[in-house]
């Protein structure tokens, strides 16, 4: 049975006597057996490679992106509408051949498989251009679920001033986006954004025999998509202000501009494309305690969802952020552990964009004592992808102190590498352990690494030894 929960963590008591103050707390969302749903959406897939000249150089990076579309063909649902793009300083749909999307079946995936290895790499990168192709594509078919995987080894050279800033913002509710950046020219603060503004994610390819296994987990999410939206309506009581709104799991993101201002006291923020997953959000209300008693739980705003879809699962109750004035001294008053985590997470994003800043200026040892506060804030936080990510870096000598060597060498795709990722973050371990209120514990089993033999949690994307894609393949 598919269901999808709302809570809400945070520490509930201000001081009284300090007046007007902040209430901080994290809104967690689950949702859990929309799987099977997912089998039974309608979805797109738009899957744009670049095919600029510099991809045949070396020539396992066009023939890995190759075998990666064929790949990647190979899983889509029937019934899945969808194209490849070939990107150069045009966009191109190589298959299906009238250049719109094709309904996948046996035969339709045979075809294109064979379209997939005949991409060719010559010419230039528009990248707008490419985006542009794929949200075309997919508004002709306005199906519940769109989503596009972009490849590309470079920067969006080709395309006129300004044109990226426009095709992001006509696409950013036609389709969800994931990027990666394959090779060593690419260009991280470009595919970041484009993943943000899309809501997607992006990511380093480092190996290119990685490649195929990442589309491999990519279409795999993306078939597994069910809801089309999720709407947080948070609504505050009279006297109070909602400060913020932030994404902070999986990936950070200030929302607070987004949000469709219903009433003066209703506010809501559109989620996209969910499957089987847990999203996290920072919100900050100010209160005051004029008029309210003291030492009792007072309701600031309550926290309710709406769902879209014919896969959704029903509409959970509404769950409450509350306040507690109280007189007990400031010690008592400590931040929800949620909200500590969290802040972390940012300080070490901070950490690490800091540190590669200053080691672009030439500044070793800031760029080392930066980089060590981020090992100390990754080993205490349990993110131990970005602890192999830094160990490319500096050499690890006590993460728990911070104590890094800067080690020598240390190559842009390196410095990409870590900084791709910088919008990510990792949940609460106490949060990870507790199961949604409501919904069984079902964790998935656990997961070997191909590469290094180390055996990984069952949900980790990344060997939390060796950092390599996780390629264990779903049950027959």
């Amino acid at each position: 049975m598919s269901e999808i929960t709302v809570r809400v963590h945070q520490n509930k008591y201000l001081p009284a006597a300090a007046g007007r103050g902040e209430m901080h707390a994290i809104v967690t969302v689950a949702a859990r057996g929309l799987g099977p749903a997912a089998a039974h959406t309608d979805a797109s897939e738009v899957i744009v490679i670049d095919c600029s000249s510099s991809m045949s150089w070396p020539p396992t990076k066009i023939a890995a992106a190759r075998r990666a579309t064929a790949a990647a063909v190979q899983l889509l649902r029937d019934g899945t509408r969808f194209a490849i793009v070939e990107g150069t300083e045009h966009a191109r749909v190589a298959f299906p051949a009238d250049g719109e999307l094709a309904v996948a079946g046996p035969d339709s995936r045979e075809r294109a498989v064979r379209a997939a290895y005949r991409l060719d790499a010559v010419g230039g990168t528009a990248i707008a251009s490419w985006l542009e192709r794929a949200g075309e594509l997919h508004a002709a078919h306005r199906v519940p679920i769109r989503h596009t995987l972009l490849l590309t080894d470079g920067k969006n050279e080709h395309d006129p001033p300004g044109r990226l800033d426009q095709v992001l913002t006509d696409c950013a509710e036609r389709f969800i986006c994931d990027a990666r950046g394959i090779g060593e020219d690419w260009d991280q603060a470009e595919l970041r954004r484009i993943a943000a503004d899309l809501h997607g994610r992006a990511d380093a390819v480092r190996d290119d025999s990685d490649l195929e296994a990442e589309f491999r987990t990519l279409v795999r999410s993306a078939m597994a998509k069910a809801l089309a939206e999720v709407r947080l309506v948070i609504r505050h009581r009279a006297g109070s202000e909602l400060r913020f709104v932030r994404q902070v799991h999986p990936t950070r993101a200030d929302l607070t501009g987004q949000g469709a201002y219903a009433d003066g006291r209703t506010w809501s923020y559109r989620a996209a494309a969910w499957g089987d997953e847990v999203r996290e959000y920072h919100v900050c209300l100010a209160a005051d305690p004029a008029g309210d008693p003291v030492d009792q739980d007072v309701e600031l705003a309550s926290v309710q969802l709406e769902l879209t879809g014919d896969a959704a699962p029903p509409t959970p109750e509404a769950a409450s952020v509350l306040v507690r004035w109280t007189k007990d001294p400031p010690p008592f008053l400590s931040a929800d552990p949620s909200v500590a985590h969290y802040d972390a997470q940012a300080e070490l994003a901070e950490a690490v964009a800091e540190g590669c800043g200053a080691y672009d200026r030439g500044d070793r040892e800031t760029a080392r004592r930066l980089w060590g506060r981020a090992a100390e804030l990754a080993h205490a936080t349990g993110d131990r992808r970005v602890l192999a990510r830094l160990a490319r870096l500096v050499r690890i000598v006590d993460a728990a102190a911070g104590e890094v060597e800067l080690l020598d060498g240390i190559q842009g795709l390196d410095l990409n590498s870590i900084l791709v990722i910088n919008d990510e973050s990792r949940r609460a371990p106490a949060a990870e352990d507790e199961p949604p209120q409501g919904l069984p514990a079902a964790p998935p089993p656990d997961a070997a690494c191909a590469v290094c033999g180390r055996v990984n949690p069952g949900d980790a994307a990344y060997c939390e030894e060796c950092d390599s894609p996780l390629r264990a393949e779903p049950p027959a």
